[in-house]
């Protein structure tokens, strides 16, 4: 499997499963308005909500998310999100971002006062339950 398809795989498993809870919705690919900037994480998670779709899609939103879910790509250093999840995500008033790593099977889940990796297992966060081994195809 190529990274680039890794990555969108995974990123398709994690949507998947995060809609099917009917608590929660994920959008992927949102713009979200930060300040006077613009950031794209690559799933935005919010409380569940049906979707108008005669209205069109939503595609840029100042309403900040429960959950930013960023996931490495080949051509990103982890640092780089990090750093986002850090400065910008966190400060702005997120409450949880994850940071997926595909070929570590991991996913980092920062939060303002701690980081914790999860390799296996149930992942619960914000009241989402993920079961890695879904994700990560174990």
């Amino acid at each position: 499997m190529s990274p680039s398809y890794a990555h969108a795989a995974i990123a398709a498993m994690l949507i998947t499963e995060i809609n099917n809870t009917r608590k929660f919705r994920a959008f992927s690919e949102l713009t979200l308005v930060i300040g006077e900037t613009d950031h794209i994480p690559d799933i935005s998670v919010y409380p569940w909500r049906k979707i108008d779709y005669l209205h069109g899609d939503m595609i840029r939103t100042k309403e900040l998310p429960l959950l930013a879910l960023e996931i490495l790509s080949p051509a990103q250093r982890a640092l780089e999100l990090y750093e986002k999840a850090q400065n910008v995500y966190l400060p702005a008033g997120i409450p949880s971002v994850w940071i997926v790593q595909p070929l570590a099977h991991t996913i980092a889940v920062l939060t303002s006062g701690a980081v914790k990796l999860h390799h296996d297992g149930i992942l619960e966060d914000q009241n989402l339950s993920i079961d890695l081994r879904v994700i990560f195809e174990d």
